[in-house]
Parts: structure tokens; C-alpha cells; sequence
């Protein structure tokens, strides 16, 4: 073979090798994008994943709020409906010892009130009046250890031989009425709200009043005005 014909076939080989590199070179560029795209969308869908799990978590933390927010009002009207339950219960428990007592006295009331016997009334009004600084016991009839409204009014006059009912309602009833403007000491005076008698006491003269007031103030001394007046009674001829 001469050597114009070696030259040519070296120049055809080189040629072709040429081509396969440049087709080779391609050829691994493609592998890389398509290596680079498929790690660019396993990041989207883990990004993606992760975004639809805080959803959810965001969803299920509103979710607990929300039952735990209705939980507690439920729990504060079942509270409330208690209260007023046993409010009520209360209430009603009272009533009926009110009227179980108002009926005893309505019979008490039968027999007319005494005079009392060789005293004034001022005297009266003086007696109470020493009993001023002692407690307040609700159902209680003691000057010294402790008495209701009623239960004072009732013990000062027992002092003086008087019988006298043993509720306010009662002693709004014995004896004869007298108008306010001829009231004087030892009177009785029965207060209320619409003519319904609550609280009893004793007029000591100067529009004031000796009474067992409440558990927190004891047996004092007020204006005669604390509260409306429904009567006043004097429980003598």
C-alpha cells in the first residue's frame, strides 16, 4: 500500500473517532440533566411531603382547640345549671319553713298580747338596748349568745312576761297598728318589700331602732329607715 492511501484511511479513522467521542460527550451530558432533574424532583416531592404534614398538623392543633374550647364552656353551663339547681333547692326549703313557722304563729296569734305589767315601754327600749354588740344567730333566741330578728324581739318582751310569735311575719300581726307618726319606744316595727314582712325590730326612740341586723353586724343600733315599713305594732291596751 502506498503511502497516500495510508494517509487517507488514518484521516477516515480519525474521523469516525472524532464523531464517537462527540457522541459519547453528549451522550454523558444528557445522563447528567436527567441525573440533576431527578434529584431536583425527589426534593420537590420530600419539600412537598413535608408541607402537607404541617398541614395536617396545623389542622389536628385548630381541631383540638376547638373541642377543648367547647369542652370547657360545656363544663362552665353544667357548672352554672348546678348553681341555680341548688339555688333554687334553697329557696324553696326556706318557703316552706316560712310557712311551716307562719302557721305554728297563726295559731300562737289566737290569743290576744298582754299588757306588761307595771313597767313603761320606754323600759323595753332601755332593756334591748344592752344587748347591743352581740352576734347574730339565725334561729337563735339568746340576748348574750346569739339571736335572729324575731328570736330578739320576742326574748326582750319574754323579759317583760310577754308572749310574743317567734317570726317576723307573725309579729307584724300582734297587738294593735299604730301610724308611724305616733310610734314611741318599745314599739314593734316589721319591714319588708311589697308588703311582705322580712326583718322585725325594736323603736328606741330618735328614729331609731335596736335590732339582730345580720350575721356580719350583730345587734345594733340603725335608723328606723333601713328598710320599708310594712307595720308598727304596740302589744299593750
Amino acid at each position: 500500500m502506498n503511502t497516500r492511501k495510508k494517509i487517507s484511511i488514518m484521516l477516515v479513522l480519525a474521523d469516525v473517532l472524532i464523531i464517537v467521542m462527540v457522541f459519547v460527550i453528549k451522550s454523558n451530558s444528557t445522563v447528567n440533566v436527567k441525573a440533576k432533574d431527578t434529584v431536583s424532583a425527589a426534593n420537590v416531592l420530600v419539600n412537598s411531603d413535608d408541607a402537607l404534614d404541617t398541614y395536617k398538623d396545623s389542622e389536628i392543633e385548630e381541631y383540638i382547640t376547638v373541642k377543648e374550647e367547647e369542652e370547657r364552656i360545656k363544663a362552665e353551663e353544667e357548672a352554672k345549671r348546678k348553681e341555680e339547681e341548688a339555688a333554687a333547692q334553697a329557696l324553696a326549703e326556706q318557703t316552706a319553713r316560712l310557712a311551716a313557722n307562719a302557721a305554728i304563729d297563726a295559731n300562737q296569734n289566737n290569743m290576744p298580747s298582754a299588757p306588761i305589767p307595771d313597767t313603761s315601754y320606754s323600759d323595753v327600749a332601755s332593756y334591748a338596748v344592752q344587748f347591743v354588740g352581740n352576734p347574730y344567730v339565725y334561729g337563735g333566741t339568746s340576748l348574750t349568745d346569739g339571736a335572729d330578728c324575731s328570736g330578739f324581739v320576742q326574748s326582750v318582751y319574754a323579759n317583760f312576761g310577754v308572749s310574743l310569735p317567734r317570726t317576723a311575719p307573725a309579729q307584724s300581726t300582734v297587738g294593735y297598728s299604730v301610724p308611724v307618726s305616733e310610734i314611741q319606744a318599745g314599739d314593734i316595727i316589721s319591714y319588708g318589700y311589697n308588703g311582705t314582712v322580712s326583718h322585725s325590730a325594736l323603736y328606741i326612740g330618735d328614729n331609731t331602732i335596736v335590732h339582730a341586723s345580720t350575721p356580719a353586724l350583730g345587734i345594733r343600733t340603725d335608723s328606723m329607715y333601713i328598710m320599708p315599713i310594712v307595720s308598727v305594732r304596740r302589744v299593750a291596751e
